[in-house]
């Protein structure tokens, strides 16, 4: 090899930066100037290596198409040797930060040899050695192209699905939302007209307390009327309260061998003056010894809604079945109305939805439509499972199936 002055080596490096500068800013018009009339190169692609200027251009745009951003680069080594008064080789050590897309490459220690000629007096590259293919690169990849677009499809797959997740987190808030509104009228109609109603009632028998002291049936009815709010007003608190309840992560599940016919018999006893009232018979089907693994409590206010719901759609005079069928798995509790029934939109509503619209009652009952969503959440809190059948004009079977023992 021969020596090459300062001067020389300076031109060499100086022309090869020229290039390298072209190329990693995309700059095509300049970077081709660089090039000798006879280029030859052996590429980081898997398959670039051409024997001709057209080839290797050719790998070039592709390139270029591939990955066509500025290219971050750091160049930590570079040596010059002369061949002859036309002809040098050099090369380069560098690292560089190639962006195909979103992606970056990081590049370590890149590795170039490159032949340099003298054509009109400049010095041109004639021959480029570039190594180190990146991970995951593939025949027809000047970059890893098909990794990068399995990363961009695993990306895309995770932006839809946290999209689906946001979805579903909106359409969440937004039942609430709806339930809050509900709620809040709720709040301000039906409880607000049973006070007005008591404050009415009880002001009308005060102003006229002494004509009609001697009058027990006046006094009797307006009782009665006032016993018809009271028990409105107490099923709407109850109902607002616990759902406020199963809103919160205070529930605490105390799960135990109970009797079934005690908790049923407590909530027939609960809604006996509504029952009497519309001369409606609650038949019950238990056998005395039958247990159920559950909470009491939670059981009792899914019991007592479900029933309440049943008094509520029975017509006067007839009669509602309380059954329970035991196994050695599960318990089937069973409450049977002969009602105004449901058709299958409500039904499903009732099992699937936060929709609280409800029906007046067969004696114009008012009700919120909160109870039956206490009870789909309270059910599946005890380990449950609710299925209900009904019918327009036919009437209604709800059935809760419980575990009739500690699994």
């Amino acid at each position: 090899m021969n020596s090459t002055s300062s001067k020389e080596r300076q031109a060499i490096i100086s022309a090869y930066l020229e290039y390298f500068d072209a190329y990693t800013q995309r700059d095509w018009d300049k970077m081709v100037t660089m090039f000798a009339q006879e280029f030859t190169m052996f590429g980081t692609g898997i398959d670039e290596h051409s024997t001709s200027t057209t080839n290797t251009l050719s790998f070039y745009q592709r390139e270029f198409t591939q990955s066509p951003n500025p290219i971050d680069y750091n160049i930590t080594g570079i040596e010059v040797f002369r061949t002859s008064p036309s002809s040098a080789y050099l090369t380069v050590t560098m690292d560089m930060k190639i962006w195909a897309g979103q992606e970056v490459i990081d590049c370590k220690n890149n590795r170039s040899t490159v032949i340099m000629v003298k054509e009109d007096e400049r010095w041109k590259i004639a021959h480029g050695h570039w190594s180190q293919p990146a991970e995951g690169q593939d025949v027809g990849d000047s970059v890893p192209y098909k990794l990068l677009k399995e990363r961009n499809k695993e990306l895309e797959e995770k932006v839809v699905d946290r999209t689906r997740e946001i979805e579903k987190q909106n359409d969440e808030l937004r039942n609430l939302n709806e339930t809050k509104t509900k709620l809040l009228s709720i709040i301000a109609h039906d409880l607000r007209s049973p006070f007005n109603a008591f404050m009415g009632l009880t002001e009308v028998m005060l102003l006229n307390f002494e004509e009609k002291l001697h009058k027990p049936d006046y006094f009797k009815l307006r009782l009665q009327q006032i016993h018809e709010r009271a028990q409105h007003l107490y099923s709407v608190a109850d109902n607002l309260l616990n759902w406020a309840w199963t809103q919160t992560d205070e529930i605490n599940i105390s799960l135990s061998s109970v009797d079934i016919q005690s908790i049923v018999n407590k909530q027939v006893l609960a809604l006996e003056d509504i029952a009497r009232s519309k001369e409606i018979r609650v038949e019950l089907d238990i056998d005395k010894y039958s247990q159920v693994w559950t909470d009491p409590e939670i059981l009792g206010i899914i019991i007592r809604n479900f029933l309440s719901n049943a008094l509520k759609y029975s017509h006067r005079g007839s009669n509602i079945t309380i059954s329970i069928l035991p196994n050695e798995q599960h318990t089937l509790i069973t409450i049977t109305d002969k009602g105004i029934g449901m058709d299958s939109e409500k039904v499903n509503s009732i099992l699937n939805s936060s929709d609280l619209e409800s029906q007046l009652g067969t004696e114009k009952e008012k009700g919120t439509g909160l109870g039956l969503q206490i009870c789909r959440e309270l059910v599946a809190k005890i380990n449950g499972t609710l299925c209900i059948d009904s019918t327009p004009n036919i009437g209604t079977k709800v059935s809760i199936s419980l575990p009739t023992n500690k699994s």
